[in-house]
């Protein structure tokens, strides 16, 4: 069972995550919008992939806001962060946006919210770890 962390602030969106990976998805699934949590998560080696939101409201880092750019860049910054998937999630959908936030961010794959079908979500996941 695929092993995901979610990071998303939009309470609705991540109850659509929850239904999608582990209902459809039958991934184990964990949320968290505290950096050193998901820090921590990732120093452990905890998860396969993770989905991490760009525009991000209640994250801060050593006193500061962080956004889901920035804390790509801190995972990948990481011995460990360096091999783990990252799926960013936006709404920033205007052309250039994808090579310029993935340039950025470090992160493996992009994908535009909303999302309607989980089965997205799904298959961008099951690509991103190779299944």
């Amino acid at each position: 069972m695929l092993r995901i962390l979610v990071v998303e602030d939009n309470p609705l969106v991540a109850k659509f995550y929850r239904l999608a990976l582990e209902r459809a998805g039958g991934f184990q699934v964990a949320f968290s919008e505290d950096v050193e949590t998901i820090l921590a998560h990732v120093a452990s080696s905890n998860f396969d992939a993770m989905v991490l939101d760009v525009s991000l409201r209640n994250c801060r880092y050593q006193g500061r806001p962080v956004d889901g750019l920035e804390l790509a860049q801190l995972i990948r910054q990481m011995p460990e962060g360096g091999s783990l998937p990252i799926l960013l999630a936006t709404a920033h959908a205007m052309e250039g946006d994808r090579e310029r936030l993935l340039s950025a961010s470090g992160a493996n794959a992009y994908l535009e919210k909303p999302i309607y079908d989980p089965n997205v979500l799904i298959n961008k996941i099951k690509d991103l770890v190779g299944q």
